[in-house]
């Protein structure tokens, strides 16, 4: 298949006189037979398939094969399986069309894109044309969300800029003696006690022998 090429509306025979023919109330663009066809909601009011395709795209992803509600009335209207292309068509202002565009044309959805396959001219030697129009909606670029800033994020932003090196600094030393003073611990003591443990005093052993003969003796 050619590569798909993106259209916004359907572009109409210059010749044709398009103020006379019906339009639809949304785009106020003329009807026509493919994208521009006139479908029909339950509460009876009719726009064009594009216009509708477009409020579908606009509902929350898990609501877009549930209904679709009118512009004006607000009443829903079910969304068959097929998609949009499957509403009602009004015949009535299908038939207020000039002859060649009062027969409605195959369009189906593809994500979120329009579809209608264009046959070749029988004087040309073209292929078949798939031609599309992109409903979906462009999303506006969301602001970065601004981080909350705490206490210690403030104090930092509050302060000059020597003000803030220098207690970068104190902090960095404070950080540097908390992590010396255990390596100089072992290397001086050889465990994490920094102060080595007092030597016992040992008791004199006297030189006197008492023997059990003395003893009872006494």
């Amino acid at each position: 298949m050619d590569t798909v090429p993106e259209v916004w509306h359907t572009q109409m025979e210059p010749e044709e006189n398009v103020d006379s023919r019906p339009e639809c109330s949304i785009c106020f663009t003329s009807y026509d037979n493919i994208f521009k066809t006139p479908k029909v909601l339950q509460c009876s009011h009719t726009f064009c398939l594009e216009c509708v395709a477009r409020l579908v795209a606009a509902l929350p992803t898990d609501t877009q094969h549930d209904k679709v509600m009118c512009p004006f009335c607000r009443q829903p209207t079910e969304i068959p399986q097929q998609g949009v292309p499957a509403l009602q068509t009004s015949k009535e202002l299908l038939s207020n069309l000039p002859p060649h565009l009062q027969h409605e044309e195959p369009v189906w959805i593809e994500g979120t894109k329009l579809c209608y396959k264009q046959e070749p001219q029988s004087d040309s030697n073209q292929t078949d044309t798939c031609i599309c129009v992109d409903i979906g909606l462009t999303k506006k670029e969301e602001p970065p969300t601004p981080i909350p800033r705490n206490g210690l994020h403030r104090f930092f932003c509050g302060c000059s800029d020597w003000k803030r090196l220098l207690l970068i600094a104190f902090m960095v030393i404070i950080l540097f003696c908390i992590l010396l003073w255990p390596v100089q611990c072992i290397l001086k003591t050889g465990n994490l006690r920094c102060t080595s443990e007092p030597t016992p005093t040992k008791v004199p052993h006297s030189n006197i022998l008492v023997t059990k003969s003395s003893w009872e003796g006494h």
